[in-house]
């Protein structure tokens, strides 16, 4: 696990520490992340108003206009914060801890909380798969090394007594593999289960007959970040666009129908197929959306990473919850 920690840390610190992007202090252009996740439901819904010239942020935010990225898992988000590619983005709350940890509290803060819920672990329905020791000599895909499912995974393993590496040793192997990819290699045996998020985990129910072995609704799945830098220049901004995702995140609650229908589109543009509005309307169930940071959940998530070796030392997490009108560094 040592290794794990080693690989994940020197490729984030590398990249706090390069200067490659200076600060724009005066831009007007606002970079934001979500990923091709109905968990990202705010990011979709945005992103999908912005393309139709309806822009939600837009309206918070006037005279400053809004270039979205994507991202398939946490760790390349941070990195994009990190390499001041990216301002603001929904993301994982594990590698928004990492990013935290690797720059000693300095360059990520939270701005809000996004989505709980959406998340689960899904068996292949020929892997005969029923109990915990059941994953010994099995193969289990994660999103990417580091991310929030990936540490819910190993953490969970951990907890049932089963040890894991990346290189083949111990009772089970954890791969990282994109959620695109891990409906095709279960169907194919090459993966027996997976620990994946919505629209994925009902794809894998509808597509390859998987089956829910563990649910956690109530864990923190999506937040709001963002890089000090950008919020240090930008304070005012940043408080119109955290109210702007409070507004929206109400109005998705308020306008569940109209909301669904901003994400399976913008899920067939980012996906360049078309996603199935019967799947976005079942993963919908399993999604909790709230504005609050979890305080007690992250806390969870750092406990986890540091048992599976993700983490060392984090700084007080209070300091990485953002306070308008505070001084950035």
């Amino acid at each position: 696990m040592k290794r794990i920690m080693s690989y994940l840390l020197a490729g984030a610190a590398a990249l706090v520490l390069c200067a490659c992007n200076r600060e724009n202090p005066d831009s007007r252009e606002i970079r934001m992340g979500c990923f091709p996740n109905v968990t990202h439901v705010q990011g979709l819904v945005a992103r999908n108003m912005s393309r139709h010239g309806q822009g939600w942020f837009e309206r918070y935010l006037p005279g400053y206009t809004l270039q979205w990225h994507t991202f398939n898992a946490g760790p390349t988000a941070m990195e994009a914060l990190f390499g001041k590619t990216a301002d603001v983005t929904y993301v994982g709350p594990s590698p928004a801890l990492n990013a935290y940890a690797v720059a000693n509290g300095r360059e990520i803060r939270l701005l809000a909380g996004a989505v709980n819920g959406g998340a689960a672990l899904m068996v292949s329905p020929e892997s005969g798969i029923h109990s915990p020791q059941d994953f010994k000599g099995r193969s289990i895909a994660t999103p990417q090394l580091g991310n929030t499912q990936d540490v819910s995974c190993r953490a969970w393993l951990l907890k049932n007594g089963l040890t894991c590496t990346l290189e083949g040793a111990g009772d089970c192997r954890v791969s990282p593999t994109p959620n695109a990819m891990q409906l095709q290699l279960m169907k194919q045996g090459d993966i027996d289960a997976c620990w994946t998020v919505e629209p994925w985990v009902t794809r894998l129910e509808i597509m390859a007959g998987a089956r829910i072995m563990v649910q956690e609704p109530q864990v923190v799945t999506t937040v709001l970040a963002a890089r000090t830098g950008w919020l240090h220049h930008h304070p005012r901004e940043a408080e119109a666009l955290i109210r702007a995702h409070r507004e929206l995140t109400q109005w998705i609650i308020d306008h569940p129908d109209e909301a669904k229908k901003h994400v399976v589109d913008e899920l067939s543009e980012l996906m360049q197929a078309p996603m199935d509005a019967e799947i976005v309307a079942r993963a919908w169930e399993r999604l909790s959306m709230t504005t609050e940071i979890d305080i007690p959940g992250l806390e969870q998530f750092v406990k986890d990473a540091r048992d599976t070796g993700l983490l060392d030392r984090v700084p007080p997490l209070d300091g990485m919850i953002y306070t308008p009108n505070s001084q950035e560094p």
